[in-house]
C-alpha cells in the first residue's frame, strides 16, 4: 500500500541535511557544552552556531534565544515568567481566546488557580482572533495577552504586530505561540513588539524534543526549569547538542527556501480545494486566502449535508494509506471534538467532521491529488452507506 503523509503540522520528517547535521554530536563530538576543555568548547561552538539559525527565525539577537524542549514548554516559560512580571504590579487579567493551543490554554488555566482573571476573546471562521474585540478587552489591569500566530488547525494568521502594538500601548506583556509560522512567515522581534514567542524544530523539517523560547532582551525572566547555570542562567540542564544541531540546520533551510515553499503550498493548497470541492461543494474550508497559511488546509463537512462519523472518516483515510489529521495532533485519540472547532462555532458533528491537510518541504502536487481523490472517495461511501455507520470500512 502507498503510504501518502499529508499531516505535516502535526509532525515533519527529518530533512536528510538536518540528520548530517547533528550525526557527529551522536557519535564522536559527545562532550558536554559546559566543560571547559576542548570538547566541551567544540560542543560550546555548535550550540553557538545553531543558536545563530535559530535567532534568525525571530530575527533577534543570539542573547535572546532560550533553548528548551520543544513548544509546549516554550509556552508554559513565557506565560509563567509574564505572569510573575506583570502580575506583581497589580495587573490581574489574562486575555487570550479558546481557539489557542492546549499548552497555552492550560497554562492560563494554571494562572487562574494563581489569582489570574482569565478573559477570552471570540474567533473568526479562521479560527483568528477577532481583533477589535480584543482590543476592547485590553485595559490597564491586562497583565498578559497571549495569542498564537498561526492555529495549528486552520492556518488562519491574527495579526500579532497590532495586538501585541496594543497591548503594549496599555503596559501588558505579550507571548505569541508562532510554532507553526516561525521559519514560515516574517516574524521579526524588530519589527513586531512581542515580549516572548515559542517555536519547535519538528514543525521545521528537525528533530523532535527541541524548541527555542524568544525572551526580549532586558525582561527579568526567572528560570522555568532551575538547575544549573546553562542557557544564560534562564534554563537549567545540559543541553543536547545533537538536536540543537539539528534545530539549527532545520531553521536555515527553512529561511533559505521559505518563499519556494510558501509559493508552492499556495499552488497544492488551492489544487486541494479545487479538486474537493468540485465532488463535495457544501464542505466548508477554514482558513483560506491571504489570511491563512497556504501549507494547512482545513475542511469541514457540516453535519447537515454529511452525517458523517468524524473518526471513522480519519480511520478509513489511514486504511486508504492517507494520513491527516481530524484536528489537534494534542488531542488525536481523544473522543472530544476539536476545542478549535467549537470555538469557531460549530455542533459537535461537524467538529469531528473535519479533517486537517497540512504540507511539507516536499509536498508533491501527485501527493496532494492523491489525497484529494482518497477523501472524495471515502466521502462518497460512506454517504452512500448512510454515513454515521462504520460499516463502509473496507
Amino acid at each position: 500500500m502507498t503510504e501518502l503523509y499529508l499531516d505535516n503540522a502535526s509532525t515533519t520528517p527529518l530533512d536528510p541535511a538536518v540528520l548530517e547535521a547533528m550525526l557527529p554530536f551522536l557519535r564522536e563530538e559527545y562532550g558536554n557544552p559546559s566543560s571547559i576543555h576542548r570538547f566541551g568548547r567544540r560542543a560550546r561552538v555548535a550550540v553557538e552556531e545553531a543558536r545563530e539559525h535559530v535567532a534568525a527565525l525571530f530575527d533577534a539577537d543570539l542573547s535572546e534565544i532560550v533553548f528548551t524542549s520543544g513548544g509546549t514548554e516554550a509556552d508554559n516559560a513565557a506565560l509563567h515568567a509574564a505572569w510573575r512580571i506583570a502580575g506583581t504590579k497589580g495587573r490581574s487579567r489574562v486575555l487570550s481566546s479558546q481557539a489557542e493551543h492546549q499548552a497555552v490554554l492550560r497554562s492560563i488555566e494554571h494562572l487562574g488557580r494563581e489569582g489570574a482573571e482569565r478573559v477570552f476573546v471570540p474567533v473568526t471562521a479562521r479560527a483568528s482572533v477577532h481583533v477589535d474585540a480584543a482590543i476592547d478587552s485590553m485595559d490597564e489591569t491586562l497583565a498578559l495577552a497571549a495569542f498564537m500566530h498561526v492555529n495549528n488547525e486552520t492556518g488562519g494568521i491574527n495579526p500579532i504586530a497590532r495586538l501585541a502594538e496594543a497591548a503594549k500601548e496599555r503596559g501588558a506583556m505579550f507571548h505569541t505561540d508562532a510554532v507553526q509560522s516561525a521559519g514560515k512567515l516574517p516574524l521579526s522581534s524588530k519589527a513586531i513588539p512581542y515580549d516572548f514567542a515559542a517555536a519547535s524544530a519538528h514543525k521545521l523539517h528537525g528533530p523532535k524534543g527541541i524548541g527555542a523560547l524568544f525572551v526580549r532582551r532586558g525582561i527579568d525572566f526567572a528560570p522555568f526549569i532551575a538547575g544549573g547555570a546553562q542557557e544564560r542562567g534562564r534554563r537549567g540542564g545540559t543541553e543536547s547538542v545533537a538536536l540543537i544541531a539539528g534545530f539549527g540546520a532545520a531553521a536555515r533551510l527553512a529561511l533559505a527556501q521559505r518563499e519556494e515553499r510558501l509559493a508552492r503550498w499556495s499552488l497544492l493548497r488551492d489544487a486541494l480545494l479545487r479538486a474537493i470541492r468540485a465532488l463535495h461543494p457544501a464542505c466548508i474550508v477554514n482558513g483560506d486566502g491571504a489570511d491563512a497559511l497556504p501549507s494547512i488546509v482545513s475542511v469541514s463537512f457540516p453535519s447537515q449535508a454529511f452525517p458523517l462519523d468524524g473518526e471513522a472518516l480519519v480511520m478509513q483515510l489511514d486504511i486508504e494509506g492517507v494520513a491527516v489529521s481530524s484536528g489537534s495532533a494534542c488531542t488525536a485519540g481523544s473522543i472530544e471534538a476539536s476545542h478549535v472547532m467549537r470555538a469557531i462555532g460549530y455542533d459537535r458533528a461537524t467538529s469531528e467532521a473535519t479533517i486537517r491537510f497540512s504540507f511539507g518541504a516536499s509536498t508533491s502536487l501527485d501527493d496532494v491529488m492523491k489525497g484529494a481523490a482518497a477523501v472524495n472517495a471515502v466521502v462518497s461511501r460512506m454517504l452512500q452507506a448512510g454515513g454515521t455507520s462504520r460499516s463502509a470500512m473496507p
